[in-house]
């Protein structure tokens, strides 16, 4: 791909940023059909993720899961107004191409969906842009050597998996405007308990970070393979500096209030969800614990509301 300056770059990311910076504090749903499409909107979520089919559906069908067809995205933005989430294969640029063609609002570049075998994704030299939200006059540009999807031409934001701190850094310096804890297994079957481990994982990390010296930033920039000056903007803000989500498995509201008061800025909830009894109930409930997740009250009524801790749904979700 041809060069551009650094400023349009620069402010185009910054732009991307921006318009993830309104996800915190909000859900995303996987959804299937336009009823549950709207069903989230209706609860407020902010954006919803389409799928074909339920990937346990898709695997036994086609063998394994693969990019969400544009039939299946343009079906769900026909019916509601909030954003819609499209996910491709990891380094699959033609179909990110696409995504964005549709007017998907973000880009979700999925490791779970049959990814391109990395010996036929060539490496690409990509030039990042940063700007720091601390001081708005700060920027840089970096280069880095990756088989991901070069994300800074595209105009739609992009969404990326990280098991770790340093893979959540990693996928910030390719491009990515928002990051979510990445799935170890389908997300049908993922058991939430990973999740939480992988979200206190990066916030140990973050930890570290926050409490360390100079010599400690350099040490991670070795470690990592990042920039110093991203590090330091982690350091500023005692967070990653794109909106954090958490998911796989996340579909009980107390457990969206623990995950918030680990540090994660939303959630993205599972399908499973739609077999609760009262799915309305159920969507709001975890509206309400990612807004009052402090709050052991209004968490209190949830959780009797919910039956429990959710081992098994109940007559009103």
């Amino acid at each position: 791909m041809s060069e551009e300056p650094q400023e349009e770059t620069q402010n185009r990311y910054e732009c991307k940023i921006q318009a993830t910076s309104m996800f915190r504090g909000r859900m995303m749903v996987t959804v299937v059909t336009p009823s549950q499409a709207i069903a989230a909107e209706e609860a407020g979520a902010c954006a919803v993720i389409p799928l074909d089919a339920p990937n346990m559906v898709l695997k036994t069908k086609e063998g394994a899961l693969r990019a969400t067809s544009i039939a299946a995205v343009n079906m769900i933005m026909d019916r509601v107004l909030i954003p819609v989430v499209g996910r491709v294969r990891v380094g699959h640029i033609i179909e990110a191409k696409a995504m964005e063609a549709a007017k998907v609002s973000c880009i979700d570049e999925h490791e779970l969906i049959n990814p391109i075998t990395t010996a036929y994704v060539p490496e690409t030299t990509q030039h990042i842009a940063f700007k720091d939200s601390h001081n708005g006059a700060y920027g840089y540009v970096h280069k880095v050597a990756s088989a991901r999807i070069y994300k800074q031409p595209f105009r739609v934001p992009f969404m990326c998996g990280a098991s770790d701190l340093g893979e959540a850094l990693t996928r910030i310096q390719e491009g990515a405007s928002v990051i979510r804890t990445a799935y170890p297994a389908d997300e049908d079957t993922h058991e939430v308990a990973k999740t939480f481990e992988t979200v206190r994982k990066i916030a140990d990390a973050i930890r570290q970070i926050v409490e360390g010296d100079d010599a400690k930033l350099y040490g991670l920039q070795t470690t990592y393979g990042v920039s110093i000056e991203l590090l330091r903007m982690v350091k500023r803000q005692k967070r990653l500096p794109v909106p954090f989500f958490a998911a796989g498995g996340v579909f009980m509201p107390v457990d969206v209030a623990m995950l918030r008061s680990m540090g994660c800025d939303g959630v993205i909830v599972s399908m499973r969800v739609f077999k609760t009894l009262s799915v309305e109930i159920r969507l709001n409930d975890i509206m309400t614990a990612l807004a009052h997740y402090d709050n052991p009250n209004v968490l209190a009524e949830i959780v009797e509301r919910s039956g429990g801790y959710g081992a098994k749904p109940t007559a009103n979700g």
